[in-house]
């Protein structure tokens, strides 16, 4: 029978591989610059990312078509409600309202009511404007029902006949005050309550300049009659939230109609039909 030595078995064809590898990593580790050049890629490569600046984005501001559509929901607080836009449903009542509560920053002593939200902002506002030395912030009134506005527009129209309560009123239905989001405030020891005198005050100025931080915009500015449908109102805060708010003051804007390119409402739809009845 003929003999034959197994591959397998022969320790030439088990160890001469590993060996021969062995010896050419030996050859290439003696030359200085074999890996210097992948060694140097490499490390400036660590070093790059390591000192990279990551940028975070701010978080997105939630879709701009999206917000719009929530401007149509009374109980929202990018709702805009103006002399096109009644509230629906037009005897809405706001849900959860709670008491401002009164301090050294805050005199609520009316025991006025607003979206706990919005109480919560313009605590925090009160107790910043007070810390300023802007002076404590008084509230002067703050959600009406559907069936005080309309109260108040008669009494209104009563004293300055129709054409002046429907630039100094809305009427039910179409009030920012319906909403809870919304205060008239003043400060007493600066006079000047409830009046346009209040936007030259220390406190009135310092609510123009910062009232925005703390989610809240002076709806009816000066000049804007044209586009809101009333007088200068220095003391008339509304809130919109933080994000809308930081939006609107970075945008310059003046009001809520351009931020959400609505079209002007400065006359109620029935005026418009009546003036154009021959």
């Amino acid at each position: 029978m003929t003999k034959y030595t197994s591959m397998r078995r022969n320790p030439i064809f088990i160890f001469a591989p590993a060996v021969a590898m062995l010896l050419i990593g030996l050859s290439l580790v003696s030359q200085p610059e074999a890996f210097g050049k992948q060694h140097e890629i490499i490390k400036e490569q660590i070093i790059q990312t390591q000192n990279k600046t990551v940028t975070i984005q701010p978080q997105a501001f939630e879709s701009y078509l999206y917000q719009r559509l929530m401007t149509d929901i009374a109980g929202n607080e990018a709702v805009v409600v103006n002399k096109h836009r009644p509230l629906s449903p037009l005897a809405y009542i706001p849900l959860n309202m709670r008491e401002l509560k009164s301090s050294k920053s805050l005199d609520n002593s009316r025991s006025l009511k607003m979206d706990p939200n919005a109480a919560t902002a313009l605590e925090a506002l009160a107790l910043e404007m007070f810390a300023q030395g802007a002076g404590q912030l008084f509230m002067n009134s703050g959600y009406r029902s559907y069936d005080y506005q309309r109260e108040l527009f008669e009494s209104k129209t009563l004293q300055h006949g129709l054409a002046g309560a429907l630039i100094r009123s809305a009427k039910a239905g179409h009030s920012e005050h319906q909403t809870g989001l919304t205060m008239d405030v003043s400060v007493q020891a600066q006079g000047c309550a409830i009046m346009q005198c209040f936007g030259e005050t220390i406190g009135g100025k310092w609510l123009a300049d910062n009232a925005w931080q703390f989610g809240f915009i002076i709806r009816y500015e000066e000049g804007t009659q044209a586009i809101t449908g009333y007088t200068y109102e220095p003391w008339h805060l509304r809130f919109i939230g933080k994000n809308i708010a930081k939006l609107y003051q970075e945008g310059g804007f003046s009001t809520l109609e351009e931020f959400w390119k609505y079209p002007a409402a400065e006359f109620y739809e029935e005026e418009i039909t009546e003036s154009t009845i021959d």
